[in-house]
C-alpha cells in the first residue's frame, strides 16, 4: 500500500512537472526562473491535491469524482495564482498575468491528466 501511495504521488507530480512547464513554454515563458517557480509551486501544491482527492474519494464517495476534482482544482488554482502575483509584482521575475498563468497551466494538467488516466 506505501509503495503504491508513493509511486500515485511521484507519477502525479511527474506528470504536473512534464504538462505545465511544457505549456509554459508554448505559451512564450523562456526565463529559468519562471520555470523553476512552476516547479516549487507544484511541489507545494500537488501532493496536497492529490492527497485530498484519493482522502475525499474514500470518506466522501457520494461527491462525485469530478465534483471533487473541480473543488480541489479550483483551491489549487486560487493558490497557485496567489503566489504568482508574489512574484508578478517584481520586475526581475517578467512575470505577467499570474492568474492566467495559473488558470491555464491548470485547466491543461488536468485535462491531460484525465486523458491519460
Amino acid at each position: 500500500m506505501t509503495f503504491w501511495l508513493l509511486k500515485m504521488f511521484v507519477v502525479a507530480l511527474i506528470l504536473t512537472f512534464i504538462i505545465e512547464l511544457t505549456v509554459a513554454f508554448f505559451l512564450g515563458i523562456r526565463c529559468h526562473k519562471v520555470f523553476l517557480l512552476i516547479l516549487l509551486v507544484n511541489i507545494f501544491t500537488n501532493p496536497p491535491a492529490v492527497l485530498l482527492y484519493w482522502l475525499g474519494s474514500l470518506y466522501f464517495p457520494k461527491i462525485t469524482d469530478l465534483g471533487l476534482q473541480l473543488g480541489i482544482e479550483f483551491a489549487v488554482i486560487i493558490i497557485e495564482a496567489l503566489i504568482y502575483h508574489c512574484f508578478s509584482t517584481k520586475k526581475k521575475w517578467n512575470l505577467t498575468h499570474p492568474i492566467l498563468l495559473s488558470i491555464e497551466l491548470n485547466i491543461c494538467s488536468w485535462s491531460i491528466g484525465l486523458f491519460l488516466l
